[in-house]
């Protein structure tokens, strides 16, 4: 096989893989619908994708987040970040080590009494902290077993929040609607604030 035709090659599986994780997402934001919540901003995804011509070292996305809230006045939101990576900075790394983590995996968070309110909130800092939910920040208090949970005492990325987060694998992403409640039914327990059922629901949360 010449470059050129494993270049075409891997632009279809990177392709295809984009749309499947597009259909999951979708199944997943069509069940939290059904629950009344409604995602921040609109159908945006990537955060970290570059287009300058000499950083093509970032013109992959290696994340997509979504987030949602319940109600005009909510102060509190969920959200998931899918990890796609490769992430090649040293204290990522490190923190991916330390974890005992490996790529592709989810994180989860519930953010509980924020000040200021979720929808008063850029919606790149909610995914900051959805990005790093559980695994990345310096000021975890608890690290135990799947449930990681960390209470903020301090402004981060323009917010205050009581964080509660869990981890989830990515693969297998069939059938669509079993890798979707992976996400969903997590986000639904954070939300209602049970972590004895969170916890108690070993099969969501296979090593990642």
């Amino acid at each position: 096989m010449n470059p050129g035709e494993k270049f075409a090659e891997a632009q279809a599986l990177v392709a295809d893989a984009y749309q499947m994780l597009s259909r999951v997402m979708l199944a997943a934001e069509r069940r939290l619908l059904e629950e009344e919540f409604m995602a921040v901003g609109d159908s945006s995804v990537f955060l970290d994708a570059s287009s300058g011509l000499e950083r093509s070292s970032r013109w992959l996305p290696r994340h997509l987040s979504r987030a949602y809230v319940k109600g005009k006045k909510a102060n509190t939101a969920i959200g998931y970040c899918i990890h796609l990576g490769p992430y090649s900075e040293p204290t990522t790394q490190n923190f991916l080590e330390k974890s005992q983590l490996v790529l592709p995996f989810i994180s989860l968070a519930c953010l509980r009494n924020m000040q200021p309110e979720p929808l008063d909130v850029d919606r790149r800092q909610l995914w900051d902290r959805l990005w790093d939910s559980g695994w990345w920040a310096t000021y975890e208090d608890l690290v135990a077993g799947p449930l990681r949970t960390y209470t903020t005492s301090r402004e981060i990325s323009g917010f205050q929040a009581t964080i509660t987060g869990a981890l989830t694998p990515l693969f297998p992403l069939e059938p669509i609607e079993a890798a979707a409640d992976r996400i969903v039914q997590p986000l639904l327990l954070l939300y209602a604030n049970d972590t004895n059922a969170l916890m108690q629901s070993p099969h969501l949360f296979q090593p990642c």
